[in-house]
């Protein structure tokens, strides 16, 4: 349950209801999502996930720095795997491991919120702030003991609504980053399956966003995380209005 004082326990806890639940997301065995980044109206990269939540496993596709469509098939729990470049098995690891950072960047601005309370963050109440238009928010800093994750020293400050009691948006001041705190929005909030997720951030004073397109199919054909054959017939429907 990570550490929380009791004010930042209790939004998290307002805030994961008005998700769904933890137990819901929990229950949920496959999430097919694709991770899209779009600046100034175009698209400039798509990533597609195919995640068996049920047996820890991540299918990515995507392209790498040359553009050949790269499949990295991972387990998460211990990282290992198998990849493949433009259908070819990949002699190395280095894809295997660039598919799991992948997994954890992409999925991370998708489920964040179920994450609050996970073994070693620390969550802390840090007030009250106004916004435009009579907004409310309460306030959570969001930091992590050593050794978790990629990168521990990441440190987020949280925008919870207090009418809808859903992320508004965060700032963010990441390991490899000098302040200040960089801005992003966590808005189109839709019922996506048993789940409420955001679909849409924008960067503030950038030209560029990121969107999901989210389902929740009900089984995944083993093939997918065997096979290094390209998927890309099978993207994940818009869920973006």
């Amino acid at each position: 349950m990570g550490r929380a004082d009791a004010k930042a326990a209790a939004v998290a806890r307002s805030m994961d209801e008005a998700m769904g639940g933890q137990s819901t997301w929990e229950s949920v065995p496959y999430v097919r999502f694709d991770f899209v980044v779009v600046k100034e109206g175009k698209e400039l990269v798509r990533f597609r996930h195919w995640w068996d939540k049920r047996n820890g496993r991540d299918r990515v596709e995507g392209p790498d720095d040359k553009g050949r469509n790269v499949t990295s098939i991972v387990n998460l729990s211990d990282r290992k795997g198998k990849s493949f470049t433009a259908g070819l098995a990949d002699k190395d690891s280095a894809n295997v491991q660039m598919g799991y950072e992948r997994w954890v960047n992409d999925s991370y601005w998708l489920m964040m919120p179920f994450k609050l309370r996970d073994p070693g963050t620390i969550l802390k109440y840090d007030g009250v702030k106004k916004g435009p238009g009579g907004v409310e928010w309460d306030v959570l800093e969001l930091t992590f003991e050593s050794g978790v994750g990629l990168t521990p020293k990441d440190h987020y400050w949280l925008y919870v609504n207090r009418n809808t009691h859903l992320m508004d948006k965060w700032d963010y001041l990441l390991q490899d980053m000098k302040p200040p705190a960089q801005s992003a929005t966590w808005e189109e909030w839709i019922k996506s399956g048993p789940v409420r997720l955001s679909t849409l951030h924008r960067f503030e004073g950038k030209p560029t966003m990121l969107r999901f397109d989210v389902t929740f199919p009900v089984t995944m054909d083993e093939s997918l995380f065997t096979d290094g054959r390209t998927k890309e017939t099978t993207s994940a429907p818009s869920t973006s209005r």
